[in-house]
C-alpha cells in the first residue's frame, strides 16, 4: 500500500543520503570541458612554438628539421593529453560524488511529490543486482545494477521504496533515522 511522503521524511532522506540506494547518473555532470577548453593546451603549445621561432631565429635557421620535429611532437603530445585530462576530470567528479554519498545528485533528483511503499523481499542475487519482492500483493522482479550507496538487501525482510511512480525509484535502508518510513 502506497502512502505520501511528508516533507519531514523527505528531509530525512536528503540529510542521510548514505541510507538511500538510487540511480544518480542522470544528474551527474561529466565531460565538463568544452571544445574551447580542450583546445587551450594545443593552442598554448603552438604559441610557445611560434615564440621560440621568433626569439631564436638563428637556431631555427641552423636546425630547421629539428625545430619542425620538436614543434610537431609538441603539438601531438599536447593534443594527446586532452583525452587524459577529460578522464582525470570525470574520475574526480565520480570520486567526489561517491565520497559525498551522491548527496548533490539526490537533492537534484528527489521529486517533491513522493510516495513510500513497503515491499517484502522474496529473494535477492546480489552478484546480479536483482531479486523479487511482493508489493501490493503481487510478486514482481526488481533490479538495482546502476544504483549507488549499496546496502545488503536480505530475503524475508521488508524494504521501503520511495518513488514518484515515473522516473525516480530509491530503496531506503532500515535504520533508526529512517524507521518512520517503515511504519
Amino acid at each position: 500500500m502506497a502512502r505520501k511522503l511528508t516533507q519531514e521524511e523527505r528531509n530525512i532522506l536528503l540529510d542521510n543520503p548514505e541510507l538511500v540506494m538510487f540511480n544518480p547518473y542522470s544528474a551527474l555532470r561529466t565531460h565538463g570541458f568544452s571544445l574551447g577548453k580542450a583546445l587551450v593546451l594545443p593552442i598554448v603549445t603552438g604559441v610557445l612554438f611560434i615564440l621560440w621561432g621568433i626569439l631564436c631565429p638563428e637556431w631555427v635557421s641552423t636546425h630547421p628539421h629539428l625545430f619542425a620535429g620538436i614543434g610537431v611532437a609538441g603539438l601531438i603530445i599536447a593534443s594527446g593529453a586532452v583525452p587524459i585530462l577529460y578522464m582525470i576530470s570525470d574520475d574526480r567528479t565520480f570520486k567526489k560524488a561517491d565520497s559525498e554519498h551522491y548527496a548533490k545528485q539526490l537533492r537534484l533528483l528527489l521529486p517533491e511529490d513522493l510516495e513510500c511503499r513497503i515491499a517484502h523481499i522474496q529473494w535477492v542475487i546480489a552478484e546480479k543486482a536483482e531479486g523479487s519482492w511482493i508489493m501490493d500483493g503481487k510478486e514482481e522482479m526488481f533490479g538495482f545494477a546502476s544504483y549507488v550507496n549499496h546496502f545488503a538487501i536480505e530475503p524475508d525482510t521488508d524494504l521501503a521504496i520511495v518513488t514518484d511512480g515515473k522516473k525516480f525509484w530509491a530503496f531506503v535502508k532500515r535504520d533508526p533515522k529512517t524507521e518512520c518510513l517503515y511504519h
